[in-house]
């Protein structure tokens, strides 16, 4: 076993890299933890922006609208001076200015002129604040055609407006519509898994391929095949080590509640094809980088790159459809697709486990090929060597 345990003795000098992404891992999934939490908290329920109303009517429904807007809203004072509004909204003073133009009520209720709006550039905040006016006007418009008053149509929408809306998230994976905290995890282990093993696994198989190492090799009493084999189990031993340890960071945090989710299996299993992939596209980044210093650059472009594009660090549910289009052409894309099924399901319907089930497959065929293309690469090189 001399080449297994060059193997490993390689290995231990590069675990510092290991221990530094797996706290890069923790740090990711710490950090959007406590996203998730802040955004929760803040998902259904009212923003209040800082806005401003000038009032050039003065007339009953622009006080009423602009009460109806003060339950939402701060409402700032602001002079009817354009160069004082385009001021406040450059150092974001207020994200909204509305001006109410005289005959308010002839124009734009009676009639169908807009409101003049101000809004900060690129902000999505103004179209919250346009839908609420349109709601108000919208409202007012209904009850004064069905017989209220102006006054009692106002009082009205603005105590309608006071009710708090029930919302009730529907529990589609068994953990009350909301995503798991694990399945986070999940979703960042490629990159750790990609990292990991490119780095190790590489500056391993650049060691072994030094012509003096390899000439000591091939005048050793060890054959040929059993040195292959001790250099796959070597790869196997390294794969399955840091599968293992991948996976029992979420069963140290969550702990039961990570056991006793009924698509554990489903998360273990597609994690473990995503190692076997992660090992493939290791073997052949190894079989191309020949010097130690292009490992770091290779490494981070594989990595981040195939992390970017496949809905790693940025969702696939935010990825445009066109880079969607070219990551479907990725292993790392089909194992997003699978770990976003079993986190978002309680129970599979049977498109949804012929889906999953082809995510497996297709990530098995992309191992198998890159494997393939390594050894290509390999057995042209000793062709021309020879």
């Amino acid at each position: 076993m001399t080449v297994f345990k060059g193997f490993m003795t390689i290995t231990k000098r590069n675990l510092n890299i290991l221990f530094l992404y797996i706290a890069i891992f923790l740090a990711i999934c710490f950090a959007i933890q406590k996203m998730d939490v802040q955004n929760t908290a803040k998902s259904y329920s009212m923003e209040s922006l800082d806005i401003a109303v000038i009032d050039r009517d003065g007339g009953e429904l622009a006080k009423g609208m602009a009460s109806y807007l003060e339950q939402y809203h701060t409402i700032k004072d602001m002079p009817d001076d354009k160069s004082v509004i385009q001021d406040r909204l450059f150092y974001r003073e207020v994200n909204y200015v509305v001006t109410i133009p005289k005959d308010f009520e002839s124009r734009c209720l009676n009639g169908t002129e807009t409101l003049p709006v101000i809004k900060v550039p690129g902000s999505t905040t103004g179209y919250y604040v346009d839908q609420q006016i349109d709601t108000f006007l919208n409202n007012v418009r209904v009850l004064t055609a069905s017989g209220f008053s102006l006054p009692e149509a106002i009082a009205e929408v603005k105590e309608n407006a006071k009710e708090p809306a029930d919302i009730t998230l529907i529990d589609k994976n068994g953990h009350g519509g909301r995503r798991t905290m694990y399945s986070f995890m999940y979703q960042y282990m490629p990159y750790i898994l990609l990292s990991i093993l490119c780095y190790s696994l590489t500056y391993i198989m650049i060691a072994f391929n030094k012509p003096d190492v390899k000439r000591r090799m091939l005048c050793s009493a060890v054959s040929g095949k059993r040195q292959n084999a001790q250099l796959i189990l070597g790869y196997a031993v390294i794969g399955l080590a840091v599968w293992v340890l991948c996976n029992m960071l979420p069963v140290l945090m969550y702990g039961k509640e990570f056991l006793k989710d009924p698509h554990l299996p489903h998360y273990l299993f597609n994690s473990f094809l995503l190692m076997l992939v992660s090992l493939s596209i290791s073997f052949l980044v190894g079989s191309l980088v020949r010097k130690e210093e292009m490992i770091s650059a290779v490494v981070n472009v594989v990595s981040l790159g195939l992390s970017f594009i496949s809905g790693v660090l940025v969702s696939l549910e935010v990825l445009s459809k066109g880079i969607k289009t070219v990551a479907r052409f990725l292993p790392i894309y089909w194992y997003e697709t699978g770990n976003n099924l079993i986190a978002n399901n309680h129970t599979f319907s049977s498109t949804q486990l012929k889906s999953l089930y082809t995510g497996y497959v297709i990530q098995i065929l992309f191992a198998l090929a890159f494997l393939f293309i390594a050894l290509v690469i390999i057995h042209n090189r000793r062709q021309s060597a020879n």
